[in-house]
């Protein structure tokens, strides 16, 4: 088992220069995420079947395939033309996870409420509706796509979110988050634990990273499918990559030794867009230690 690299690492880069950048650093290990620029979706599988062939190895994440037109995935949204533009997106995630070979496909939650993008990436929200409200559509979501995914015997995975500096904007940030979620929807759906979004979520919400991770495990420790690892300052998702000393280490030793027997094997997965190509190989190689 080897640590997988995000395409984010190659941002606004083409894909399959992407691939070939983040394979060299990975061994062909290769989580296909954003953002990269839009291209034909026919020529994305074509390209994606052929990296296959020469022994690659790829996980899709969220926002991939790039969509014609830019929106944001939001599938707790309650506005009908991002529905549907969400299940177009995830419905050709679906396809190219078939054509590959991929286990797996991971999405976030939904937010609470509409999201715009900003001219630094970053998203900005209106007034927050009412959770209950949002949890029900983000459900609702799940259930209908999630039947799809069993179709092609590939898993459905939910991902922790992260709030805002001032307010939470976001589904899935807490373990009662989470609770609230994984109670409604069908019991094959899996889950993806993003470490740096944890960290954020810990700091605005004032719970312990350890305490959460050991009531997270033993809750839901055969449904995690996947990691996701990078590092932040606690107050935004800078996407960082790990220093030597960081407390992820530890969480990946004990996330490992609890998931390596899962039934389906599970992806850890570098997600450090702002570093260094000699930080990411720097850090591959003490999680590969770890996970190998």
């Amino acid at each position: 088992m080897e640590c997988f690299l995000s395409t984010s690492f190659c941002k606004n880069k083409s894909i399959a220069s992407s691939i070939k950048t983040c394979g060299e650093l990975s061994n062909k290990n290769v989580e296909l995420s954003a953002p990269h620029p839009k291209e034909d979706f026919n020529k994305i599988k074509r390209n994606l079947i052929n990296f296959k062939k020469e022994g690659y190895d790829f996980t899709l994440h969220n926002y991939f395939p790039p969509p014609q037109k830019s929106f944001v995935l939001n599938i707790a949204s309650n506005e009908e033309e991002v529905i549907d533009n969400c299940k177009k997106l995830i419905l050709d995630a679906l396809s190219l996870s078939e054509s590959v070979g991929s286990s797996m496909y991971g999405i976030h939650a939904g937010y609470l409420s509409k999201a715009v993008e900003g001219k630094n990436g970053m998203f900005k929200f209106n007034k927050n509706e009412r959770y209950e409200e949002t949890l029900e559509r983000s459900v609702n979501f799940i259930k209908f796509i999630n039947g799809e995914f069993e179709k092609k015997n590939v898993k459905l995975l939910i991902e922790n979110l992260f709030p805002g500096t001032k307010i939470n904007s976001s589904l899935f940030c807490t373990l009662q988050h989470i609770d609230d979620l994984m109670d409604k929807v069908p019991k094959n759906v899996g889950l993806l634990l993003d470490l740096g979004h944890l960290n954020i979520s810990s700091k605005f919400f004032n719970f312990n990273k350890k305490q959460f991770l050991e009531k997270y495990l033993s809750r839901y420790g055969k449904k995690l499918y996947e990691i996701h690892l990078s590092e932040n300052d606690g107050k935004k998702d800078e996407h960082l990559s790990l220093p030597k000393d960081s407390w992820q280490y530890g969480f990946i030793r004990e996330i490992f030794s609890e998931i390596k027997d899962n039934d389906i094997r599970p992806v850890f997965c570098l997600e450090a867009r702002n570093a260094s190509a000699n930080q990411i190989k720097q850090n591959l190689d003490l999680i590969n230690n770890i996970i190998a």
